[in-house]
């Protein structure tokens, strides 16, 4: 506070937010806008948060934060800025459910990709400035997506510039373009248009186009599910049958029939748990945030360790379809054998 010009700091707290207890936020606790670093790359002494909700449930201080943030802290059209690294972007697990919280309960309306270095020394983890507006409570059963149309702008170095440091740090005056780019919330951004910087995403489209791709797998899954829990009720009721019973023989011929129906249940188990994540691979990339402009060209790249990186990243691709390929062949052979052994 002194070295940002408070003289006379008061009504300070010196407090673990992270500590208070999920339930423990009250609605009195919200505020209109929030700008904020969150601690990234650390994780939380154990216990510190295990009391979020089981989907929301992590260590990691920037995820913790960002729950907090969209769940307890912003009132309804309560406006946010928040810093973060590139791994939320493009991370899944809990990041994934965090984007996909954001993204529905809010209108993430911009982020600015940010270059290597802003926080030089200390981290060259490449980072962004994340834009958001918390939309208003629709509770009609269905659900609701608040961001449709989601923008980016990259920021460039200053001319000269390869990377920031303590000496160059990062200044005010080079997002001047920014905000002369940026418009205004009030007509959505109607006047906002795209550049060598600056593009935008149909999110609502991909999202539209990656739910009806994935919802026949959901609907199989669905009826696996249900066709598997009928075989495993009449299993149940059998079971029930046998309370009380001391017939050997008829203990037997309902065992056997427990077994039969439990057997059959299994494999649509499986297959329903096959054809869900056949849908999930087809939903769930939707909430990779890492979008890459597309305005500018490739560069060429001629450092070692770079083009190191990309190789690597592109087996990893390579690999992660091949077992999407694998798992797909799986589902569909076990699902023909499987039929065949019914009938």
């Amino acid at each position: 506070m002194l070295l940002h010009g408070i003289d006379v700091p008061s009504q300070i707290e010196h407090r673990n937010t992270l500590g208070i207890a999920w339930n423990d936020w009250s609605a009195n606790g919200k505020v209109d806008c929030i700008i904020t670093n969150p601690p990234f790359g650390g994780y939380e002494d154990d216990g510190v948060g295990s009391d979020y909700p089981a989907d929301l449930k992590t260590r990691e201080t920037a995820d913790m934060f960002m729950a907090l943030i969209i769940k307890k802290l912003l009132q309804e059209n309560g406006r946010a800025a928040v810093v973060l690294p590139d791994g939320f972007l493009f991370g899944d697990g809990i990041k994934g459910t965090l984007k996909k919280l954001l993204l529905r309960d809010c209108k993430l309306h911009t982020i600015i990709r940010l270059p290597k270095g802003v926080f030089a020394p200390y981290t060259t983890i490449k980072t962004n400035l994340l834009f958001f507006t918390k939309g208003s409570m629709v509770d009609d059963g269905s659900e609701h997506f608040h961001t449709d149309t989601l923008w980016f702008y990259e920021h460039p170095y200053p001319a000269g510039y390869k990377s920031y440091s303590k000496t160059k740090p990062i200044r005010l005056d080079e997002f001047k373009p920014e905000q002369d780019w940026w418009g205004s919330e009030a007509n959505n951004f109607s006047d906002r248009v795209e550049n060598e910087f600056a593009w935008k995403v149909d999110f609502k489209a991909k999202r539209e186009q990656a739910e009806a791709a994935a919802a026949p797998h959901r609907q199989r899954a669905e009826e696996l599910n249900n066709a598997a829990a009928k075989l495993e009720g009449v299993a149940g009721d059998l079971r029930k049958s046998l309370v009380g019973s001391v017939d050997a023989a008829y203990r037997e011929k309902i065992d056997a029939q427990i077994a039969d129906l439990r057997a059959q249940a299994e494999p649509l188990r499986l297959q329903a748990r096959d054809a869900q994540a056949a849908g999930d691979r087809i939903y769930w990339p939707i909430f990779n945030l890492d979008i890459k402009n597309p305005n500018t060209p490739e560069e060429e790249i001629h450092d070692p360790d770079l083009l190191l990186e990309k190789y690597k990243k592109l087996m990893g691709e390579i690999e992660k379809t091949e077992n999407q390929l694998k798992s797909e062949l799986a589902a569909a052979l076990a699902h023909h054998f499987t039929a065949g052994q019914l009938e």
